[in-house]
């Protein structure tokens, strides 16, 4: 038996359904009414109301009925109306109109006016109907406007003056909501890139100018705060707006992401601080996992590098594919430690076995493949550091090449089955001593692929966002030390990318192979450092030239202005995911050709010939030129 809350419920939704179906009624005989006045001159006549209640009339009004109820108009929250409602009016009316004529012709039935009469009618008919529904809508928002005004809400300082970056619909709803909540601030300007927008105004508020002006409209307006309203917005308009505001006190907010906006619906709760993602070029990526998960579920894991950034976002994102076991290979004991502890204290995995030990040691990578025998490795471990690696190349060619060699043949001789290596965009046209070492290792895992039925395979990537060692985490070290950030020149720029998405292609990848190839990630457009800097010191709260400062301190040795993620030797072809490609490679050499190669390139490492060093990279692949 229905409840009688719900009982009550429906019975009053249908109550209300037919009330709105009369008053649309009403208002269609109104504005026939109305039609024929002005076509009979507003002469006192019985006709418009004879009209109404006989039979053309009333084949009319049954028509009208059927047709609002097919389309469900009754059952429209007036309160909520929007211009889809008025068009569902608009097709109401026409479709009611042309019916009914066609009916009245067809049953040869009189009518006593004219035809631009019978036109007029149906204008009438969509004006009051539209008409009514807006009334309601402005009623709805002026009282729930005033009862806002009691509603606690996230304050801020009183006489605040707002600036709305995007005067589009989602700056629209930002205006409405604070004017549902005046003692948010004031809104003074819409900063909009579009000439067509200029010297208009929504809701009263004037768009004042592109973001390339921000700065001067702020000093002409007295804002303190600056909303950026474009929902699931280009991270460069964040970065332009930072960047401008940065000599400037102004707060910078933003909006929740369109796809959190399910409902449509804007509140002033909703604006938040700019978070780092908000500075990549692109959306961040989100792929179906069910592909990795047929291949990783049930498997026996081996992750090098577990203890870094890379390697223990996969340890965190594998385990939760149901693995057999997750081996978690890495040098430093605390980093290991920590993401064992991790693992077991606060996700409960109980499959994951740590293990310290240096890939290069093949005696103790020899026992790990015997006792674990893995069937997949993940390869994370790897020097990373450009400049230190200047400094110090013999440890970036035996750790990245020589260790690497180690683990594919050990993979390969034990019979394990993927093999997913992680490279960088240092790697393309490289030339440092870490980016050579990258490109070697690439070519390495690509002759090896198909070897003892191994899939080898590499992934490349630039910069990830807050990993160990990153840019964002030297700015924030130098920050609290110092106040001053350091950028090595103002137009070296590079990609960037957030961790998590990183692990997510690299796990990809793994799935994707088809053998020798190379997967790289759509990223967008690169990213200046000086305005990744600029827009850091925002992000901290701080004001550029008065809180902090930065200093171009020159390049740090053999560093590239700019990153490429293939070379043009390379072709670039699209995959079954839109948000990764694969590099396909030109003709390679045999394993036993490069075989040869890579050992004369350790024996000059071993021997710490630089020149050798430099000549046997070159050598293996003429892309790398060291100065």
């Amino acid at each position: 038996m229905m409840p009688p809350i719900i009982s009550r419920t429906r019975r009053s939704n249908w109550i209300a359904a037919i009330a709105k179906l009369l008053i649309d009624l009403e208002l269609l005989n109104l504005a026939t009414v109305l039609a024929v006045l002005v076509r009979v001159d507003f002469r006192v006549t019985p006709q418009p109301w004879v009209y109404t209640l006989r039979f053309p009339g009333l084949v009319e009004n049954l028509v009208f009925v059927a047709v609002s109820v097919l389309l469900q108009t009754p059952r429209a929250l007036w309160s909520y109306a929007s211009l889809r409602d008025v068009e569902r009016v608009a097709l109401v009316v026409a479709v009611t109109k042309v019916l009914a004529l066609t009916l009245l012709i067809a049953m040869r039935a009189e009518v006593q006016w004219s035809w631009g009469a019978f036109a007029v009618s149906a204008v009438l008919t969509f004006l009051f109907m539209a008409a009514v529904r807006l009334l309601a809508r402005w009623r709805y928002e002026h009282t729930t406007r005033q009862e806002r005004v009691d509603v606690p809400v996230q304050r801020t300082p009183p006489g605040t003056r707002v600036l709305v970056v995007g005067a589009g619909d989602a700056g629209d709803k930002v205006l409405r909501e604070f004017e549902a909540h005046p003692g948010l601030g004031k809104v003074v300007g819409l900063i909009d890139d579009d000439p067509a927008k200029r010297g208009y105004t929504i809701r009263g508020v004037r768009v004042r100018g592109p973001v390339a002006t921000i700065a001067d409209t702020v000093r002409r307006t007295g804002a303190t705060q600056a909303v950026i309203a474009i929902p699931s917005h280009a991270a460069a308009v964040t970065r332009a707006v930072l960047s401008n505001l940065a000599d400037t006190d102004v707060q910078v907010r933003t909006l929740p992401g369109m796809w959190e906006l399910v409902d449509g619906s804007i509140h002033v709760d909703d604006l938040r601080p700019i978070r780092l993602e908000d500075l990549l070029s692109r959306v961040p990526i989100s792929t179906d996992m069910g592909p990795v998960r047929a291949y990783v579920e049930g498997k026996r894991i081996l992750v090098t590098g577990a203890g870094g950034s890379i390697g223990s976002e996969i340890v965190r994102q594998v385990a939760e594919l149901n693995p057999s076991q997750v081996i978690m290979l890495g040098r430093g004991e605390n980093r290991i430690f920590r993401i064992d502890r991790e693992l077991r204290e606060h996700e409960g995995v109980t499959c994951a076995v740590p293990v310290i030990g240096d890939m290069r040691d093949e005696a103790r990578m020899t026992w790990l493949f015997d006792t674990y025998r893995p069937d997949i490795i993940f390869h994370a471990a790897a020097h990373k550091h450009v400049p230190l690696m200047e400094q110090n190349p013999e440890e970036a060619i035996l750790n990245n090449v020589g260790g690497t060699r180690t683990l594919l043949r050990l993979a390969a001789s034990h019979g394990a089955e993927r093999f997913v290596n992680i490279s960088t965009d240092k790697a393309v046209n490289p030339v440092n001593f870490m980016g050579a070492s990258k490109r070697v290792v690439e070519l390495v895992v690509q002759v090896n692929d198909g070897r003892e039925h191994l899939r080898a395979t590499s992934v490349r990537f630039g910069n990830v966002l807050g990993s160990k060692g990153s840019v964002t985490e030297v700015f924030q070290k130098q920050l609290q030390e110092s106040r001053t950030l350091r950028v090595t020149d103002p137009n070296m720029e590079r990609f960037f990318m957030l961790i998590p998405e990183a692990v997510q292609l690299v796990l990809q990848a793994g799935a994707l192979a088809q053998g020798r190839d190379i997967f790289v990630l759509r990223m967008g457009e690169p990213i200046r450092i000086l305005d990744l800097a600029r827009s850091y010191i925002k992000l901290a709260g701080l004001e550029v030239g008065r809180d902090a400062s930065i200093v171009i301190t020159g390049n740090r040795g053999n560093e590239k202005m700019t990153e490429e993620l293939w070379s043009s030797t390379e072709h670039v072809a699209p995959t079954s995911n839109d948000s990764i490609m694969r590099v396909e490679c030109p003709t390679l050499p045999s394993l036993a050709v490069l075989r040869q190669a890579v050992d004369a390139l350790l024996n000059a490492t071993r021997s710490h010939d630089t020149n050798a060093m430099r000549a046997a990279l070159h050598a293996i692949d003429p892309s790398i030129n060291i100065p």
